[in-house]
């Protein structure tokens, strides 16, 4: 039976308890491992090949992954890697013995006791690891984990740049060899602290549970999968050529350029700021654009990094040798742990729940063993180049470093062949990345999540609309399962500013047919704003709905997508309906149909008494459908406020006309009597301008209208006729200069 997972504030709980521990062990990491054991590695005489096999610790170490995962049954996850990361600072605890060695000049004794120091170190958090990736995935969830990630590296790497700088202070030029022994004190003290507070992680029993597994079956029905296969074979590949790398920078700076322990430490301080310019990065984008595309454009940096090293130039200035030195250290460590922390939230992604344990341990084995491998094999490549290839080491690095730059190459192919797991293309990324528009829109979305009012929520939906940005589609479309009706509202008003995609299409349709009473109106709307034709079908279910909103939105979106075959029907509810939301929306939706029989429904309408707002708009959609509405409606508005000045606006536009005078001089009468009751000799000067409408259907209509008794009270009505025979005339008269044929025989 599966157990619980943790609860949204156990998580939460987690999650800062973590960034603590995170602050401490990174004093204490960077105090006692990484570039400072490198650099007194060197102080002590260590050549080419130690420096690797030392740096292969660190890699070979995970294999005692395996072995923790037994203990892990017994103890669980976080009181595993709460004993572990304690011993694994007590492994140190050796190495304060070396100003006494020294003294004593017993070199060689502090290089063995380095090793087996570093030795114990790792292979401690081999078995404090079984339970890293378990904790880490149960205090975080796919939406969190990108920027909880990109968070922890910017603590772990703005931790490094502070004992960085403390290093190269305090290691000058000519530095005792005892300084390094006060940073292993301050690491292993800060050590022992950070193990105390992974005691105070919540539990999840899930990870227990899933300790069980048996690993062998766990890792091979993954490499079925063909996701799982390649990100893990990708992997591999750039675990090996990152430490193949890594390790022999500070190597290369020294023998190449000559540079001091200092000057070194400065160079990883700025590899530290690439790393947290990775982080800021991580941070903003991964969790929107997803993992694929930013571990392919970090492993490209992998890449760029090693173009000055393959060149190595001959640089006789100390400015030039620090420039080439920060830029290549800025952009291997920002390639180093931005690929880490991409193919870390890749992993996340492209696993279940209930594998998380075990091919976390696999995860970080295979990560492992390719690292050491990579150290090992770089040392080893690297003697024998200086032994059979040349003596230079500018040659040797020139071909080692070109060698490893081909292979990232080709890495880079790889990754791009990858399953993008719901991630933009590594093309559109780039677009992405580079528009200011979306780079505000994610702002916005990053935002998002983090609001706690309804009102917060609301206006940054509001925002978001305003940015137009396709990456807000899925976190809008997630807000239609609000349950709050004005969240839901907005956030489908937001969607009609957006590009045309399917998922869009899908939710608008079943929001139609679902929430009837609620939205359902609203997306009724978008789908005939939009124009989405795979929306026509659940409109015309929709349009007999008793949900009025929804009814009257189906028939204008209907008509906005030119369903001709629904105008019938539509008549029919015009026709039917006592509720003026549905009258005002049929008319609309007939107008926009410009279907010249349907005016004869609408008038129908006007027969009986109705309320002046309703009986306007059925008057300008009969308008629209004779295609006068826009030139019609300022005219009307100024009628409705002072019909004698909309009549004398009808005689300005007549008089500016270039119409026949006689014509002329008829639409004055007829003008002229438009409110003049009884209507007898109103009715007998337009029937004579009628006549000369060239559309008999529209003659007809209009004639048929002006000898309808019902409707003789209706000044509104009568005065749209007017209108329309004398726009129809004048724009007859523009181009048929005919007109005047048949009047001058009446």
């Amino acid at each position: 039976m599966k157990k619980r997972s943790l609860s949204p504030g156990e998580m939460a709980k987690g999650r800062n308890t973590f960034y603590i521990f995170t602050i401490f062990n990174v004093i204490a990491y960077y105090s006692v491992s990484g570039n400072i054991i490198t650099l007194y590695a060197l102080r002590l005489g260590a050549d080419n090949f130690l420096i690797g096999l030392i740096s292969s610790f660190f890699y070979f170490g995970t294999i005692f992954i395996l072995l923790g995962r037994f203990l892990t049954k017994r103890m669980g996850t976080v009181k595993q890697m709460g004993i572990f990361w304690l011993i694994r600072y007590m492994f140190m605890i050796p190495l304060l013995s070396a100003p006494l060695l020294n003294y004593f000049h017993f070199t060689n004794s502090i290089l063995i006791i380095l090793i087996f120091c570093t030795l114990g170190f790792n292979i401690s958090r081999g078995f404090a690891m079984s339970g890293y990736n378990p904790i880490l995935g149960s205090i975080t969830n796919n939406k969190l984990r990108g920027n909880f990630l990109g968070k922890l590296q910017i603590i772990e790497h703005t931790g490094n740049l502070a004992v960085s700088i403390s290093i190269a202070f305090l290691l000058g030029g000519s530095s005792p060899s005892y300084i390094y022994t006060i940073f292993f004190l301050v690491g292993i003290i800060s050590g022992i602290f950070s193990a105390k507070i992974i005691f105070k992680m919540p539990e999840s029993k899930n990870e227990i549970s899933n300790s069980k597994e048996n690993l062998y079956t766990v890792l091979k029905d993954a490499l079925k999968e063909k996701t799982i296969k390649n990100f893990l074979l990708n992997n591999i590949l750039i675990a090996v050529l990152i430490t193949m790398v890594a390790p022999f920078l500070i190597v290369y700076m020294k023998t190449v350029y000559h540079q001091s322990d200092s000057s070194i430490v400065f160079f990883t301080m700025a590899g530290s700021m690439g790393a947290i310019s990775m982080a800021l990065i991580n941070s903003f984008l991964i969790d929107r654009l997803g993992a694929k595309p930013l571990l392919f454009y970090f492993t490209g940096a992998l890449s760029i990094a090693l173009i000055p090293l393959l060149i190595s130039p001959s640089i006789d200035s100390s400015t030039g040798i620090w420039s080439l030195a920060l830029v290549v250290f800025f952009l291997h460590n920002m390639g180093v742990f931005g690929t880490r922390n991409s193919a870390q939230v890749y992993f996340f992604k492209a696993i279940k729940e209930d594998q998380r344990y075990s091919l976390g341990v696999i995860y970080m084995m295979s990560e492992g063993l390719a690292g050491g491998v990579g150290s090992l094999l770089g040392g080893i490549i690297l003697v024998n180049l200086q032994k059979y290839y040349s003596p230079n080491p500018i040659e040797v690095y020139r071909l080692y470093f070109g060698l490893i730059a081909i292979f990232f190459v080709i890495v880079l192919f790889k990754v791009n062949k990858m399953e993008s797991l719901g991630a933009f293309s590594v093309r559109h990324t780039m677009s992405l990345i580079m528009s200011p528009r979306d780079l505000k829109a994610i702002n916005l979305l990053n935002r998002l999540d983090k609001v706690k009012t309804i009102e917060q929520e609301k206006e940054t939906i509001k925002a978001i609309a305003k940015s137009k940005s396709a990456l807000s589609t899925q976190e809008l479309l997630h807000h239609l399962k609000s349950p709050r009706f004005t969240i839901r509202a907005e956030a489908l008003s937001a969607l009609t500013r957006l590009p045309e995609d399917e998922n869009i299409s899908k939710a608008l349709i079943s929001d139609v047919k679902n929430n009837t009473n609620t939205t359902a109106y609203i997306s009724a709307d978008i789908i005939g704003i939009r124009g989405l034709q795979s929306g026509i079908d659940i409109l015309r279910k929709q349009l007999d709905s008793t949900d009025f909103f929804l009814s009257g939105k189906c028939m204008v979106s209907l008509a906005r997508l030119n369903d001709r075959s629904s105008i019938l029907r539509i008549e029919e509810i015009v026709k039917s309906t006592t509720n003026a939301r549905l009258v005002i929306h049929g008319a609309a939706a007939l107008e926009i149909f410009h279907n010249i029989t349907s005016i004869q429904i609408l008038l129908e309408k006007l027969e009986k008494k109705t309320a002046p707002f309703l009986r306007d708009e059925i008057i300008l959609s009969i308008a629209g459908i004779l295609n006068i509405g826009k030139w019609f409606y300022p005219i009307y508005r100024i009628f409705l406020e002072q019909s004698s000045d909309g009549i004398a606006t009808l005689q300005d536009y007549i008089n500016q006309s270039n119409i026949e005078k006689s014509i002329l001089t008829q639409m004055t009468i007829v003008i002229e009597e438009v409110l003049v009751k009884p209507r007898t000799e109103f009715k007998k000067n337009i029937e004579i301008l009628l006549q000369l409408i060239p559309d008999k259907k529209i003659s007809q209509i209009l004639y048929d209208v002006v000898n309808n008794s019902h409707l003789e009270s209706l000044d509104r009505l009568y005065f749209l006729i007017t209108a329309s025979c004398i726009r129809l005339l004048t724009n007859v008269a523009v181009t048929n200069k005919k007109i005047t044929e048949p009047f001058s025989k009446l």
